[in-house]
């Protein structure tokens, strides 16, 4: 493989078989939305789903394709973030049973990957509320999800009442430090 959407493709169709994906709509999200447009610039860390508790890695170089696998890719390592394993947390979003038109919380959107995967697979008739508590996280979020105008990124808590969870869901995700649902 040598163009970058074949890469795409086969990352999207082997997380799809590892996490027994139902949802097709998030299987072509997978293979259509720019994972590394979400990453600091490579060389990237990473780790893998067994290898928690390992030593991190480094990918090889900067190539896009590097990040393409089912590997958690490292956001900001020196604090543990990480944009977490696909197989992992798509078989979460696959739980939701998302449709269009849905209306998804996503507390702990982190730069927006997964928030940019929901709001393909519930489309412009639906609405995803990303929320990151970091700052510099959430204008990451921002500039990355400003295609989707029905994607609204809110930094802040997660905690009802805050501006822009106003309103029910059909679903909600939550990330990382979430203690009181």
């Amino acid at each position: 493989m040598t163009d970058l959407t074949d890469w795409r493709r086969f990352y999207a169709e082997e997380v799809a078989v590892t996490a027994n994906l139902r949802t097709t709509a998030l299987v072509e999200a997978l293979a259509t939305v720019r994972r590394e447009s979400f990453l600091p610039p490579g060389p990237w860390v990473i780790r893998g789903d067994a290898d928690f508790m390992s030593p991190l890695r480094q990918t090889p170089g900067d190539d896009p394709r590097h990040v393409y696998h089912n590997l958690a890719i490292g956001i900001d390592p020196a604090r543990m973030l990480f944009n977490g394993a696909p197989g992992l947390l798509c078989a979460m979003i696959d739980a939701l049973a998302l449709t269009p038109g849905a209306r998804v919380l996503h507390v702990g959107a982190g730069t927006g990957y997964y928030s940019a995967l929901m709001a393909q697979v519930v489309g412009p008739t639906g609405r995803v509320v990303a929320v990151e508590v970091d700052q510099s996280l959430a204008a990451t979020a921002t500039r990355q999800l400003a295609s989707m105008p029905w994607v609204t990124v809110v930094h802040g808590n997660g905690r009802s009442g805050s501006p822009g969870l106003e309103g029910p869901c059909d679903a909600i995700r939550v990330n990382a430090g979430g203690t009181h649902p």
